[in-house]
This record gives structure tokens, sequence and C-alpha cells, in this order.
């Protein structure tokens, strides 16, 4: 296929006919802005609420109550919309005609997926550009997502396909079932066509400017992060930096296709290019991002000589896997084993049932349990280069009397995980910032 690019743009950016023109602005300025996917519209303001917020409350109005009352707060929103626009259809029948499909239909991922279908419709229209249904797209197995069918499917479908408008969020099973991707999933979306259609770039348009070191309500004005490469995304996204899905990396790091983060509202900032590599002559700075989260519980079995029992480390996340119990992380030492687990899996009695468990079947000396740990991420793709990072690291930890509960090397050298007390998250940012990236950029 040609150079193209694929654009994709967030709720933000379609909440208003105002930013709506905005989006038709940026994607005629560039003649490659040929395969558009979008959100259903987000918040006009900070107390407002979400169409796809909308849509689950209508979903169980309908599906448990046969009510519709529901529908007019959603009907309303793009009536407002569709006001601004100087659309060639009737807004109103569209939306009777949607009602009507979800009466027949009745399933929260139809209802739901209305978001983006009806938004992505409207686009179209304002684009001039050719609606394509994503549920002719992408392609679901039962409940999963099924890459390599999606990737024949869509490439099949787009091959001679040029100006496309689709609605993210959504696609379907064989059958013609409607499935939703997670929360956030029309950044999937987006990174499914450009891996179809062969895109020399993937943007992803929101209302912020792209990555920043650290999240600006903890740290004041942390910089822009303006190259970081595909694993340094995934490092970060998994531990909570929302700027894009965490699963936006797979189908364009198999194509080796960049993304840029950009701010639909504010085009004189190039965003984060993010790439499978960044030249030596652009990679000066230690530290990419820090992400964090919250609300972990430590566990620490004790038991002499136990490099000794073949299996033991198996045996112990064996008992967590029955429990449904997910660990994060599990550093280990000299006859102990550690695991971090996300407090909300060890709710009700799963946290005595796995230390008893523990404690019968394998005769520990001590199990210990930490509760009310954070996680913290820091990432950089020269943090290993030099071993006086490390040191620089603790000093600044120590410095600020925060107290280490854990540490983990990331295997491919590109990541540090620490484990401190929850009151100290805060203060263990900052401290990292201003340690690694305040005084580089000040200098």
């Amino acid at each position: 296929m040609k150079k193209v690019k694929v654009a994709k743009f967030g709720g933000t950016s379609m909440a208003t006919s105002e930013s709506i023109k905005i989006v038709k602005d940026i994607v005629k300025s560039d003649e490659e802005r040929k395969f558009i996917v979008c959100s259903a519209p987000g918040k006009r303001f900070s107390d407002d609420i979400k169409v796809t917020d909308l849509l689950y409350e209508l979903a169980d109005e309908i599906i448990f109550h046969h009510r519709t009352d529901s529908f007019e707060p959603v009907a309303e929103r793009f009536r407002e919309i569709a006001s601004g626009l100087d659309l060639s259809f009737s807004i109103d029948e569209l939306l009777q005609k949607i009602l009507k499909e979800m009466l027949e239909e009745e399933t929260l991922e139809f209802i739901v997926s209305r978001g983006e279908y009806i938004t992505a419709y409207i686009l179209a229209d304002v684009l001039d550009y050719e609606f394509i249904d994503a549920k002719d797209l992408i392609m679901f197995k039962g409940s999963k997502l099924d890459y390599t069918l999606t990737n024949k499917t869509a490439r099949k479908a787009l091959k001679n396909k040029e100006y496309v408008v689709i609605g993210g969020f959504y696609g379907s099973t064989l059958r013609g079932d409607i499935r939703l991707l997670t929360r956030g999933g029309a950044d999937v979306t987006g990174a499914l066509i450009a891996r179809a259609v062969f895109a020399r770039l993937y943007e992803n348009w929101t209302d912020i400017d792209g990555f920043l070191v650290c999240d600006p309500r903890i740290v004041e004005n942390p910089h822009l992060v303006e190259l970081m490469t595909y694993k340094e995304l995934r490092a970060l996204s998994f531990m909570g930096a929302s700027v894009i899905h965490s699963d936006t990396f797979y189908p364009v790091v198999k194509e080796g296709i960049p993304i840029n983060a950009r701010n639909t509202f504010n085009l004189a900032c190039p965003g984060t290019l993010i790439c499978d590599h960044v030249p030596a002559s652009r990679s000066k700075d230690v530290i990419t991002g820090i992400a964090g989260l919250s609300n972990f519980t430590l566990i620490i079995i004790e038991k002499h000589l136990m490099d000794d029992i073949p299996g033991f480390d198996r045996r112990i996340l064996s008992f967590c896997e029955k429990l449904d119990i997910q660990v994060e992380h599990f550093p280990s030492g000299t006859d102990t084993f550690s695991m971090m687990i996300e407090s909300k899996f060890l709710v009700g009695d799963k946290k005595e049932t796995l230390i008893n468990q523990i404690k019968k079947a394998m005769k520990p000396d001590t199990v210990e349990v930490f509760e009310n740990i954070s996680l913290i991420s820091i990432v950089g793709r020269n943090l290993m280069a030099n071993k006086y990072n490390m040191l620089k690291l603790f000093s600044a930890l120590v410095n600020t009397n925060i107290t280490l509960r854990m540490i983990d090397y990331g295997s491919n050298g590109t990541n540090i995980v620490i484990g401190v007390d929850d009151i100290d998250y805060d203060y263990a940012i900052n401290a990292v910032y201003n340690e690694f990236v305040r005084e580089d950029h000040e200098r």
C-alpha cells in the first residue's frame, strides 16, 4: 500500500462540534492521514459524563428493566454535536434506528459500542470519508481479540480503500456478535488498523501533549518525553501511565510502526514519538519516565535451605493461581521468596487462605506480611549504562528518608521497580525525578 498515516482521535477530541472541526482541520492538513479511528464523545468539562458511561447505564436499563429512559441523555449529546455541524443526514433518524437495534440486540456489548459507531458515522460525513463498521475489521474468537485474524481481515478489507473512518473500541466474532475491547481500546483499534495498512506512522491524538516523565499531579511541571522506545512504553503503561492503552504496543511493534502521541488542542507541540530504537545521539537522558501504582501487599516467606527443595517457588505460585491471585513481582534471596500482590486480589479471606496453604504445605520458618505498599517503575534505556546511576538512585531515596521494601531489576535492562510504603509514594517519585531529570534539564 501507499505510505499512509493512521490517526486515532480520543474522546475529548470528539466531545463537541467545535472539537470535531479542529479534528477535521488536522486530518485535512495532511493528505497522508487516510485512515481515521475515533472514540465516543468524552467529557466536555471536568464534571461531565462520558458517552460510554451513559451507554453502560442505558445497557443496564434495557437488559434488566426493559426501559429506555437513559437513551435521552445519549441522544441529546449527539444532537448537540450535530447541531454545530453541517451533516448530510438526519441525526434523529440515525438515533431512532440505533435505539431500535439496541432493543432488538439487547446485549451490553452492542449497546455500548454504539457510541463509537455513531461518532465514526458523524466524523465520516464531516470529512467526506467512507465509513466502515469496525465489526467487519476487528475480529474476536469468543471474548478474546484475534490478532492474526484481525490483521488478515482488515488488510483484505482495506487494501483498495482510501480515506476511511472507523469506530474504535469494538469488533465482532465470526458469527457477527459485537465484542468490546477493554476501556481505552480505541488506541488498540488504531494500532491494529495501522498494522493492517502498513502505515508509516500511527498518530494517537488526545487532550495532552504526550508522555510526561511522571504524573503532573505528583511532580510540578514534569518535562515532556520527546522520544521513547516501545519497551519503555510497555513498562510505563503497565505501571499506570495512561496516555496510551498498554495493549497498543503489540500490533505496531510487529511492523515497526512508530507512534506519535499528540495533543489535538496544542498543534505547536510535536508530542512524544515512540519507536523501536532511539539513536545514541538522541538518547542522552538517563530516565525516560517514572510511573507507579499503590495499594500492594508484600508477602515474604523464609525457610532454611529453601534452595534445596525442588519447585519451592513453583508450588507457592500454584497456590496463587488456584486462588486467582495475580502476582506482580517475586524478588527472592537466599532462603527467602517474596511476592508483591495487588491488594484487591487478597480481599475477603483470600489472604488468610493463601498464607494457611503456604504454612501447611511448605512449613516455612516465617511468613511476614507488609500491607500498603506502592510500586514505582523507573524506566530508561540508559539507566544501567553507568554504575553511578544506582548510587544516585539509592542516595536520593535515603536522603529523603524513604524506606525501600523491595527492589527488582528488569531483565531487559530498561527499568527498575522499587517498593515503598504508600505514604512515601509521592516523596519517592519527587526524589527520583529531582535527582535524574530536573537537575539534568536545569544545567
